[in-house]
């Protein structure tokens, strides 16, 4: 009876946790600073300039300073009527810096929007469009003016190249990390007898060990230790936003890897307080670094989008899956690691083309320390990455997909999607065929995952194979199947970042695919679905 209700409660107290995490968030978020500017000009037309909330008052004041100057330059016979950081969040700000149409006419901006005030509606359309004119011959500055109730879109944010300094600076980091992970892993494995007791994950225990030797399992260790470091150096040195950002990302991600490598040596911690604990990151990094979910380009939702409530709480459940989703495919020495590696270059290689110096250091520095992780865990899988890795490693990911679409709009959300899809899907279709076809509970850990039907197939076409090392190896092999399947989406996602509708269809795509080769290895084994 005292198991039933414990069963019951479960859901119930997960539940308000959850809300508790969402609640607390909304109330705790912060300020936003709107960068707040109204103009009077000739002709009885009144222009308002607002730009996208910012964290800091600081930031806000520079930035109209900056925009009131360069108006008195532009236009002498302007008179500037305010001039302030509105303090928000303010749900009529929000409306008008989304795509929403609006009732009046509209010019949009980079990273904010105009809009054309006056008692005579047409004056102030024939306003709008002139400044579209006159901006049109530096693609720069370039406005797109809209007519009132008019459907919107928005603009890229000019973006500033990353020079040659912070090239450099990115593949220091992504050295440095990669030694610091490199050496924090081989103590670990050296002298794993000092700390085998607890730290081992013993050999055929479960239905997911597919190793032959106890391993060490704290690869995590490694990981954030070496951000951590890495974290340290940038802001003992660069004292600039991006480090101070990255130091934020750090600290968020704490309970998230607090979490995993608690389980990974106590073996006590469930996976309903691992979930709970990666969506309190993400709720923390809502606080830090503004970081919510603004759109998902899906008509209907993305107006639940605009609610800061949903957004935040679903900002949380997407991150929390993704590192979830992450746990799931680690489950063979390099894979889900190697997987990190390709979609974080594929972020890289975007932040450097965006200049978004905090997302390339960010994505470097993640890819180092798996680089140092996986010198010893591929393809002799020597230490693994453990639940601390697996949940930092998926946190990381979630964070970053999420940022890279708030801060730069003309950024479709499909290209995290697309190159997260095999994690998720995976999930997905996990949770579908073990509750609908095999009638079990979703969380109830088996042997049917696409990696495992893969090493099934490989066992079966290397018959015998029973000593350690051949074991090993074949363990090994099934990672590269998981990256070929990583990189096909990762290169369609860099060459149609911007296009959603490419990216939704290679994603289905990938789905379709990712179905017809799970079936097909489930029935030539003995795997039936």
């Amino acid at each position: 009876m005292s198991v039933l209700s414990k069963k019951a409660s479960t859901p119930i107290a997960v539940a308000a946790v959850f809300i508790a995490i969402v609640g607390a968030t909304y109330l705790v978020r912060g300020r936003v600073y709107y960068p707040h500017i109204v103009v009077d000009a000739q002709q009885q037309v009144r222009f308002e300039f607002l730009q996208q909330g910012l964290l800091k008052d600081e930031d806000c004041q520079a930035t109209v300073a900056t925009v009131a100057q360069a108006i008195r330059v532009s236009c002498p016979t302007c008179r500037i009527a305010l001039q302030e950081c509105s303090v928000g969040p303010v749900p009529d700000y929000e409306a008008l810096l989304s795509e929403m149409p609006i009732a009046m006419p509209s010019s949009r901006l980079p990273r904010g929007v105009v809009t054309y005030l006056s008692d005579d509606g047409a004056l102030a359309l024939a306003a709008c469009r002139e400044a579209e004119r006159l901006s049109s011959s530096n693609p720069k500055s370039s406005t797109v003016c809209y007519p009132p109730n008019a459907q919107r879109t928005m603009l890229g944010s000019t973006a500033s190249r990353i020079d040659a300094h912070q090239a450099l600076l990115g593949f220091l980091i992504l050295l440095f990390t990669g030694a610091v992970s490199a050496f924090i892993s081989y103590l670990i494995v050296r002298y794993e007898r000092m700390h085998a007791r607890w730290s081992h994950d013993p050999a055929g225990t479960g239905p997911q060990k597919f190793h032959a030797t106890p391993t060490p399992r704290i690869g995590g260790l490694g990981v954030m230790a070496s951000l951590f470091v890495c974290g340290a150096v940038l802001l003992a040195t660069e004292q600039s936003a991006p480090g101070e950002q990255f130091g934020y990302l750090l600290l968020a991600s704490l309970p998230a890897f607090l979490g995993g490598i608690t389980e990974d040596v106590t073996k006590a911690v469930s996976v309903a307080a691992r979930l709970m604990l990666t969506m309190a990151a993400a709720a923390i990094g809502v606080m830090l670094l503004g970081a919510v979910i603004p759109r998902l380009d899906v008509p209907g939702f993305d107006a639940l989008l605009r609610l800061s409530p949903f957004a935040i709480a679903f900002t949380a459940f997407a991150v929390g899956g993704v590192a979830n989703s992450i746990n799931i495919i680690d489950g063979y020495n390099g894979l889900a690691a190697g997987h990190a590696v390709i979609v974080l270059a594929a972020m890289a290689w975007l932040s450097a083309l965006l200049g978004d110096q905090f997302l390339l250091i960010s994505a470097l520095a993640m890819i180092g320390a798996l680089l140092g992780f996986l010198a010893l865990n591929y393809p002799k899988g020597r230490i693994f990455l453990g639940d601390g890795g697996a949940y930092l490693l998926g946190f990381w990911l979630g964070e970053l997909s999420v940022l890279i679409v708030m801060r730069h709009p003309e950024v479709s959300p499909w290209f995290p999607m697309l190159l997260l899809v095999y994690p998720i899907f995976e999930t997905i279709f996990s949770m579908f065929r073990r509750k609908f076809i095999h009638r079990q509970s979703t969380g109830q850990p088996d042997r049917r995952h696409l990696h495992q039907l893969i090493y099934a197939q490989l066992a079966r076409t290397h018959p015998g194979v029973s000593d350690r090392a051949a074991l090993t190896r074949m363990n090994s092999r099934v990672a590269p199947f998981g990256w070929l399947m990583t990189l096909g989406c990762a290169v369609p996602a860099l060459l149609f970042w911007q296009e959603t509708q490419w990216l939704v269809t290679v994603s289905l795509l990938y789905c379709l695919v990712y179905a017809v080769l799970y079936l097909r290895l489930s029935l030539s084994g003995s795997h039936a679905v």
